[in-house]
């Protein structure tokens, strides 16, 4: 099962979500704008509720979905 890992980067667009804490149930995650470039910015910490999808962990972040 792919799970969610602390300090590492999902997404592979203009928007990323690093894992800054995590629970068995829920994760905190910070949205990272630009990653990568000389604008990169960092948005406030939320805290969400994990989905179990079978093989892999998901959480939503807004009208996105994020895959582990």
């Amino acid at each position: 099962m792919r799970t969610f890992e602390v300090g590492k980067r999902y997404g592979e667009h203009a928007v990323v979500f690093e894992i800054v804490k995590r629970t068995e149930k829920t994760i905190t995650y910070a949205a990272i704008h630009h990653p990568g470039r000389s604008n990169e910015s960092r948005r406030e910490e939320k805290k969400v509720k994990i989905q179990d999808w079978g093989d892999r962990e998901v959480f939503f972040a807004g009208s996105e979905t994020v895959e582990a």
